[in-house]
């Protein structure tokens, strides 16, 4: 699932059909998981010690994962160096269905398309 990130649909700024609503969201998803559904969340994000979005209740038993995103596009504008990492939740059914171990246990390299190093 992608939804729009909180805010990003409001005064314009993206071309989403709309926002949600944060709680039914959150509902939404306790069902998700009461049915024992998999699946993957992109949600929201940070960039240096700023976060974005309201983080999600820790009862809703997703895992974590952060991914570097590159450099901040607007941190750039503003002559800043700061890189965007975006959340990405796995539900507790996708867990119990991968070895999660498996997939983490090897640091991945992950290149900046402009790196000049």
């Amino acid at each position: 699932m992608n939804p729009p990130y909180q805010g990003t649909g409001q005064n314009g700024g993206f071309n989403y059909a709309g926002t949600i609503d944060f709680d039914d969201f959150i509902i939404s998803l306790f069902e998700l998981n009461q049915k024992d559904v998999p699946y993957i969340l992109s949600f929201d994000g940070r960039t240096g010690n700023k976060s974005f979005g309201n983080p999600l209740p820790d009862r809703l038993n997703l895992t974590k994962i952060e991914i570097n995103a590159g450099r901040s596009t607007q941190a750039t504008l503003l002559n800043r160096k700061e890189f965007t990492y975006e959340a990405v939740y796995l539900s507790p059914s996708l867990i119990k269905r991968i070895d999660l171990h498996k997939t983490t246990t090897k640091q991945p390299v992950q290149y900046e398309l402009f790196a000049t190093t």
